[in-house]
């Protein structure tokens, strides 16, 4: 971001000066003594200029060269202003990307499930989940998570690097192997993180599944990885000997040049079965005995299912024979029984198919083909199937958001419907008694087999990401299905009663939410930053996530999406909008265009006070008409009173105030006894005259033609600032929300479309295309920065996604900016901290994904970052005491080493904290703490706690990030029992 200035001010000689609270006054009078053609530094200054304001002529040169200061290609500001400000910043260390360490950013927290199947430990106490950087731990009775694994490879590596595959070790069951598509191979302790420093590179190209068979090489059993790989334009499945954290051997079994996929294995390597495309491959070992890994052969059998396959399961059983026959045909190998998932919707049923392989094979056998047994239920791709441990039954999910179970004795089906996204991965536990269902909606359910209730439930961030995933539903190209993916803002607000909560809007998972014309998300999420765990979910709009959601052509139903939410200052209401307008086939065949069937609605929530959910109060159809319903461009809440602000294409701004409800001129009350409101429009402010074009044509292309536009309100409420676009240009006007009358309006500020505007002070900042700083009281220009654009090929173009909040408590204000880069298919995203007073940032941090929504943090300093892969950031300055806490790990509070077992065996932890006796106390004695006779007084020294100790306990975070009062005790009680050293007489 490179400073604009005006024409008689000098950016240059003004950010020389430390600012104080008078700086700016100081500044604007040195600035009009100065010249305009006086040297910086020994250079001359550029002539910049920006738009008219107020009187002030505008420049005749370009609006692109109006840049006072070089942008690298790296940074937001130049190496040559970094070392004019050296001096001024040397109490100020630097930080990353050229900012002051004064702001820090946390790691991030949250994080997308990937599409992997989870482990659930054989004690069913452990839930191990794969994220996008990291393998995190959590606890199956509390759903809490325990220890987080970072992988340095994954979160260092190119973003298309990602983890493809976990798999418990047969042989150590507290070492979970960890696959990458970049052919990394971890052996990770997940009872401490051990291991995960520790990579094993193989020499591949893409790495795309994994599979860890325990196999007797030589005298002893060792976990053999197999792994499939592309390797010289060849994919192959290899077996790797894996030794001390090293690879010393590995042996390709299979070549071939289409992809192999879904790897198992079965009876310490007996029988290997993968996916090809439409073709299954069986694998059989020919010797049991091999002295190294070198030595291992398969024979291999491929069957075409005529369909492609999307997921598979296998299992082995011991064969029984009826008669002296089968016993010398068969001999005494497994049965395998696979079950196969379909994309077009189909389950398929093998059983047994070697024998039946070999008589194929057999010239004088019977000709026959393999036909397996069919069971089809499914409308679209089959997500996950897996076999119960009986082999009763088949599970099966897919895009339906139905859990379906297949007897196979009596054909019959039983189900599971209605759950909240699509199923991605079943896993059956050892026992039997556990189904662990991993959902598109970010989450992990674990049911009991016996009463099909939830046991666990684990639920991140559930916000669109961008892009979006790939879906087993895409293998089969349908009609309808396939939209431009868009990367837009996420409404998020952070409760003022609760500031531990954030709200997102999110959707029914990502199938569905990308489905249609774009994508939707109607309902929000509330969100627990102590424990990063989702508290509740609701409906804002209409939704229909597990009805009849698709048309008789096929085509799916889309949901609207909400484009604001607001909160009042005391957390009593919630305003929100939301706007739908049905797909573009949809209407082709009527007349007039989508936007003239547009539905556009303002909903007032009332929260309530006990648990914070949401009573819809009033709701608003269509508020801004114009003969169709017109978007809403912004929506604001009013910081000292019950009142939003919104503003639409129609040019008007509205405020909104609620009203006692009455029947008869009798006040109206609710059941609880509480006063009923309803919400109406008490001033309505045009801003500009809405003409209607006349000409059919003209409709038509206004259809197309969007404007812009925001609004917001001063800190005390008495002053509304708006601004609107519109084709032919852009006003901002400051009203007096008292009179409702126009005070001020000023030109040339805005460059394109409006995305924020605020009110910081006496400061008005301004974003479009470049951010403007505007001082309300002196009426003038105080700074502007021209923001990052898009690089294509044909020229610079507006950034995809540009934001920003505004911090009152540090008067500071935040803008992220994402953009594409030439040549590369990743989007660049960019957050800096300004304060009104100076140009320079305070701190410019690069984020990984592109960064969808900012917000203030709301009883501290700082902001809440999201990205795009549902990973959650916060940015705080590092001296604020109070700065927002993120949740962290059980391990990290030393709250994971307490278990039940470990409890009756280890008694000498609770006689220090009980102040038990070797004997039994009797009825009449009492519980006193006294001290050991055998120790001596001389020696007996009083806990002496420094204060600095009991600070770094209670100050590292506000209250509603403290852990719970229990965990706070036992970390104080450590403090005063800890023994001091005592120093030898």
């Amino acid at each position: 971001m490179a400073p604009i200035t005006a024409a008689e001010d000098l950016g240059a000689n003004k950010r020389k000066r430390d600012v104080d609270e008078h700086g700016k006054r100081k500044r604007a009078k040195r600035d009009r003594r100065l010249s305009n053609g006086a040297p910086v530094d020994g250079e001359p200054a550029q002539e910049t200029t920006t738009g008219q304001v107020n009187g002030v002529s505008p420049s005749a040169r370009n609006p692109e060269n109006t840049v006072a200061t070089v942008v690298s290609s790296d940074n937001l500001v130049s190496k040559k202003k970094k070392r004019r400000h050296r001096k001024r910043g040397e109490e100020r260390s630097q930080g990353v990307d050229g900012g002051f360490s004064i702001w820090r950013v946390s790691k991030p927290m949250g994080g997308r499930i990937m599409d992997i199947d989870p482990i659930l430990t054989e004690d069913e106490r452990h839930l191990i989940l794969a994220y996008n950087t990291s393998i995190q731990v959590y606890s199956a009775a509390e759903s809490l998570l325990i220890r987080k694994i970072p992988l340095p490879q994954i979160d260092r590596g190119h973003p298309t690097n990602r983890v493809v595959s976990i798999h418990l070790s047969p042989n150590s069951p507290n070492q979970v192997w960890v696959a990458s598509s970049a052919g990394h191979l971890w052996l990770i302790d997940w009872t401490n993180g051990q291991g995960s420093e520790v990579t094993i590179k193989l020499n591949c190209g893409i790495l795309c599944d994994m599979f860890v068979e325990r196999m007797q090489i030589g005298a002893e059993l060792r976990d053999v990885p197999l792994v499939s790989i592309e390797r010289n334009n060849e994919w192959q499945i290899v077996a790797c000997d894996v030794r001390g954290s090293e690879l010393k051997e590995f042996k390709a079994i299979i070549s071939q040049t289409i992809p192999i996929f879904d790897l198992r294995s079965v009876r310490n390597g007996y029988a290997i079965i993968a996916s090809s495309e439409r073709d299954l491959l069986f694998g059989i070992l020919r010797s049991r005995v091999v002295k190294t890994i070198t030595q291992l052969q398969y024979e291999f059998f491929t069957l075409d299912c005529n369909d492609e396959i999307t997921c598979l399961d296998v299992r082995a059983t011991d064969r029984i024979h009826l008669n002296r026959k089968t016993q010398v045909e068969a001999g005494d190998e497994p049965v395998l029984e696979v079950v196969v998932g379909c994309a077009r919707g189909a389950v398929l049923f093998y059983n047994d198919p070697l024998p039946q392989f070999r008589r194929l094979q057999n010239p004088k056998g019977h000709r026959s083909s393999l036909q397996p047994r069919k069971y089809h239920w499914h409308r679209r791709a089959v997500h996950a199937v897996k076999w119960s441990r009986d082999g009763h039954y088949i599970i099966s999910g897919g895009s339906e958001s139905t859990l379906v179970l297949w007897q196979l004795d009596t054909q019959k089906m039983d189900f599971l419907p209605h759950l909240s996204a699509t199923i991605e991965n079943i896993v059956v536990s050892q026992r039997g008694s556990a189904y662990v269902l991993h959902l598109d909606d970010n989450s992990v359910i674990v049911l009991s087999t016996a009463e099909m209730k939830p046991t666990t439930y684990i639920s991140g961030i559930q916000t669109l990401i961008s892009p979006p995933p790939p879906s087993k539903d895409d293998i089969v190209r349908r009609v309808g299905q396939y939209a431009p993916p868009r990367l837009l803002k996420t409404p998020s607000a952070v409760n003022p009663v609760d500031s531990s909560r954030v709200h997102f809007c999110v959707g029914n998972g990502q199938r569905i939410s990308y489905s249609g014309s774009g994508p939707s998300t109607p309902l929000i999420q509330t969100l627990d930053l102590t424990t990063m765990q989702n508290i509740s979910k609701q409906a804002l709009t209409r939704t229909n996530p597990t009805d009849i959601n698709m048309t008789t052509k096929g085509y799916p139903i889309t949901e609207p999406r909400i484009t604001g939410i607001a909160y009042s200052a005391d957390g009593t209401w919630l305003a929100t909008t939301d706007e739908w307008q049905p797909p573009t086939r949809d209407v082709n065949s009527l007349e007039g265009s989508p936007a003239e069937r547009r539905e556009v609605y303002l909903k007032f929530w009332a929260v309530s006070p006990d648990d914070q959910s949401l009573e819809l109060v009033s709701r608003i159809n269509a508020p801004h008409y114009t003969g169709r319903s017109e978007p809403i461009y912004g929506l604001a809440a009013d910081p000292h009173s019950h009142r939003f602000a919104t503003i639409g294409e129609d040019g008007v701004v509205r405020l909104w105030e609620p009203t006692v409800r009455q029947r008869d001129g009798v006040l109206v009350k609710g059941k609880l006894g509480r006063q009923l409101h309803s919400w109406a429009c008490s001033r309505a402010i045009y801003l500009q005259e809405n003409e209607e074009p006349i000409e059919p044509d003209a409709i038509a292309v206004k259809s197309f033609l969007r404007g812009s536009g925001a609004v917001a309100f001063s800190e005390d409420g008495s002053t509304l600032v708006c601004a609107i676009g519109t084709v032919h240009g852009s006003t901002i006007h400051v009203i007096d929300t008292e009179s409702g009358k126009i005070r001020n309006s000023i030109d040339g500020l805005i460059t394109g479309d409006i995305r924020d505007i605020s009110i910081l002070s006496s400061n008005l900042v301004v974003l479009s295309d470049r951010l403007m700083v505007y001082d309300l009281v002196s009426d003038e220009l105080l700074y502007g920065v021209q923001l990052r654009t898009n690089e294509y090929p044909h020229g610079p173009s507006p950034s995809l996604l540009t934001q920003m909040a505004v911090d009152h408590r540090t008067l500071t204000f935040a803008v992220a900016v994402s953009r594409a880069k030439l040549d590369s298919h990743n989007v660049l995203s960019e957050l800096a901290v300004f304060s009104p007073d100076r140009s320079e940032p305070e701190m410019v941090h690069k984020f990984p994904h592109p960064i969808t929504s900012v917000v203030a943090a709301i009883g501290s300093s700082g902001y809440l970052v999201l990205d795009s892969a549902a990973q959650l950031w916060s940015v705080s300055q590092s001296m604020d005491t109070k700065s927002l806490a993120f949740a962290q790990p059980l391990v990290d509070l030393n709250l994971d080493q307490v278990h039940t077992e470990e409890a009756h065996k280890d008694t000498s932890t609770l006689a220090l904290l009980s102040g038990q006796d070797d004997e039994p106390a009797s009825g009449d004695e009492m519980d006193l703490d006294i001290p050991d006779a055998e120790a001596d007084e001389d020696n007996a020294y009083p806990a002496v706690v420094p204060p600095q100790k009991l600070a770094d306990l209670f100050d590292t975070a506000p209250a509603f990030a403290m852990p719970p009062i229990e965990d706070m005790f036992y970390q104080v009680t450590k403090l005063f029992s800890s023994n001091p050293a005592v120093p030898a007489s």
